[in-house]
């Protein structure tokens, strides 16, 4: 119950890109060295606005305590909604970049653990290999856990206060591990619906798009906790607002089709290669 836990926890993951640089490195092949420096510049790009959607978190909170977060989603005194109602592009954002920084598809270029050359894996076999795949989905799991803490309410039941008298049975580590097992599930969903992306799209996609969004994102969070929230529960207007907009918006872009974009490949998230000169 640290008062500085969301900056610790943070920090953990802040050491990945030293771990698979220097992994990439001692291999002593330079294909490795070379898929070691594609996933350090990877991390790096998709720290920044992992870390400033964070920030949005904290700022909408007012604390750096993760159980205090928590509290001020779903409280018993406190809370009334959770964040990815309130910041659904922090949420978005969030779950993008965690994506990114546990290099997994559409984001694994820099392993790519299908491929004759592994990126920085490559050298290692057997044990050495169970060992970073097995560390690979242990993060993809704590990544899941910090976004079931960050804006699906923690260790809360779903609904608040007025599901937690039916459900005082269960425990809140079950909610939790729930939340965030729903979240792998998405994870896995994502990997099997969507391809892998080449390694500067990637890296444009990180930081022409999301860095401006994260910005965006702090913005709105730090407007939420100055202009609209007067110190108790969220009015339901402000957040049947929220959701409609978020909503809107997703369809929008789901259904936008430009056809000098598709016909030129111009977008980020894209995997043509024109031939020729």
């Amino acid at each position: 119950n640290s008062e500085l836990s969301l900056i610790f926890m943070m920090a953990i993951f802040g050491v990945a890109p030293l771990g698979v640089f220097f992994a990439g490195w001692a291999s002593n092949n330079k294909y490795a060295l070379i898929g070691g420096m594609r996933s350090a510049a990877q991390l790096t790009a998709y720290e920044i606005p992992l870390l400033i959607t964070v920030l949005g978190v904290a700022v909408l909170s007012g604390s750096f305590n993760i159980i205090e977060i928590v509290d001020f989603q779903m409280g018993q005194d406190e809370g009334n909604v959770c964040n990815i109602f309130l910041l659904p592009l922090g949420a978005a954002l969030f779950l993008i970049t965690m994506i990114a920084e546990v290099e997994r598809i559409p984001f694994d270029m820099p392993e790519a653990e299908a491929e004759l050359v592994e990126g920085w894996w490559t050298e290692y076999g057997g044990l050495r290999w169970g060992l970073l795949f097995m560390a690979e989905y242990l993060r993809a799991y704590a990544a899941c856990l910090l976004f079931a803490i960050f804006f699906l309410g923690g260790w809360e039941p779903f609904g608040g206060n007025l599901v937690a008298q039916y459900t005082a049975f269960i425990p809140g580590i079950a909610w939790l591990l729930i939340k965030s097992w729903l979240m792998f599930a998405v994870f896995v969903w994502v990997r099997a619906s969507l391809h892998r992306v080449r390694t500067d799209q990637i890296l444009e996609f990180g930081w022409r798009w999301l860095l401006p969004l994260s910005l965006v994102n702090l913005g709105i969070a730090v407007w939420l906790r100055l202009g609209v929230w007067q110190g108790d529960t969220w009015s339901p207007l402000v957040i049947g607002l929220i959701t409609t907009i978020a909503i809107a918006l997703f369809v929008l872009l789901a259904i936008d089709e430009d056809p000098t974009a598709l016909e030129g490949r111009e977008r980020p998230y894209s995997v043509h290669v024109k031939a020729g000169p």
